[in-house]
């Protein structure tokens, strides 16, 4: 299923994947039901993957330039990791809500991992101000903004990191 993500064949059949898979449409059927379902479990398990390699050790200690580095490093593990499932994710989640919620609770834990992340810098600023940058940095450190830098700009993976540190450091920094 990934490689055919990979092959930017976003919304896969079920006879797709038996002829990439050399599994039997029968036996997929089988195991799947259908082709949503299919589709659902191969991003959920990625995304499930993804969460744990995203996983920043002793969240919320360190320097503030400690702190930006584990994010950042954290991020584009999981990015690695997600990188030909993420399109699949997006095309895929207006048919299917279950993505949605899994989408919604994804990104409630990549934002409560920022806020946990970068607390100090956060509690000098007043609620609306933490708002504003708890969402700026939410956007900063999404996959999506990472994979438009990456794979659509063409960034390498060192610059673009260079550019989502910077861009973190600008809006957190006092």
């Amino acid at each position: 299923m990934v490689r055919l993500f990979s092959e930017n064949k976003l919304v896969p059949t079920i006879e797709m994947v038996a002829e990439a898979s050399g599994v039997s449409i029968r036996s997929l059927y089988r195991y799947f039901g259908d082709g949503q379902t299919m589709v659902l479990e191969a991003i959920e398990g990625l995304v499930a993957e993804a969460k744990t390699v995203g996983i920043i050790p002793n969240v919320g200690e360190g320097t503030f330039a400690e702190r930006v580095e584990a994010l950042v490093a954290a991020r584009f593990r999981a990015y690695r990791l997600v990188r030909f499932v993420l399109r699949a994710a997006l095309v895929n989640i207006a048919n299917n809500p279950d993505l949605t919620a899994s989408q919604h609770r994804t990104r409630g834990l990549l934002e409560f991992q920022f806020k946990a992340q970068f607390a100090p810098e956060l509690s000098q600023l007043d609620e609306a101000e933490q708002t504003r940058v708890t969402q700026s940095g939410s956007a900063i450190c999404n996959l999506e903004f990472i994979d438009m830098l990456s794979d659509r700009q063409g960034i390498n993976e060192q610059d673009a990191q260079t550019i989502v540190r910077r861009l973190l450091t600008d809006i957190l920094a006092p």
